[in-house]
């Protein structure tokens, strides 16, 4: 398994375009196109995202966003790369440092990842990527190495609860989370009525975490 970073994903012809990017250029920052792209990409979806678009919404021209962005693969790599670097700036979130017990600690990781999953901005979002990875080899090397480094953090931070579990066991836990975090995207993120919501479903993501760890450990 690749075992790079987020803090790495680059490419040539991005790191080209980076070296571009003089902040004292043009009305909008090269943060700000991102933004823009970003949030463009949530809500119509790649096959309607334009450098026009991008541009538009903005409030600059097309030269403008092509100085910083020479084209749209350029662009969409630079959001991804964004998004996977604001998710490792969490890693707090995933690393409690409060709790006291280890169900206490797996009920907050569970919580992080199961009801981020399913707000309206994280799922649409990750819906489009998941396209994108399944056409650009970036956008899926970017995802695998964002999936690898949050179950890492897991699996690190689960030998300080769990001292007595193994590194195999402390995998299956962290990939187990993870599993449900992406699947309920698919499930939760949409309107209709389920028997059981996000709460129902980090109650379970813990009981099963537990159960994988097969540990004696008082809880």
């Amino acid at each position: 398994m690749n075992k790079k970073t987020t803090t790495q994903l680059r490419t040539p012809a991005a790191d080209k375009a980076k070296a571009r990017q003089p902040n004292s250029l043009g009305k909008a920052s090269s943060d700000q196109i991102i933004a823009s792209a970003e949030r463009l990409l949530r809500v119509d979806g790649y096959h309607m995202l334009s450098t026009r678009r991008v541009a538009d919404a903005c409030g600059i021209s097309v030269g403008n966003l092509t100085y910083h962005f020479p084209n749209k693969t350029l662009l969409i790599e630079a959001v991804i790369t964004a998004v996977c670097h604001r998710y490792q700036s969490q890693r707090p979130g995933i690393v409690p440092s409060d709790v006291k017990t280890p169900r206490q600690y797996l009920s907050e990781v569970s919580a992080w990842m199961l009801k981020d999953a399913v707000t309206p901005d994280t799922s649409a979002l990750f819906l489009e990527l998941w396209v994108l990875a399944k056409h650009h080899g970036f956008a899926a090397e970017a995802l695998e190495q964002l999936y690898e480094t949050v179950t890492r953090w897991i699996t690190d931070s689960l030998e300080s609860y769990f001292p007595k579990s193994t590194l195999l066991q402390r995998q299956r836990a962290a990939y187990f989370l993870l599993t449900l975090s992406e699947g309920s995207v698919a499930v939760f993120s949409r309107p209709q009525q389920r028997p059981l919501g996000p709460d129902d479903l980090v109650e379970l993501a813990v009981d099963g975490a537990l159960s994988s760890l097969q540990l004696g450990n008082p809880l």
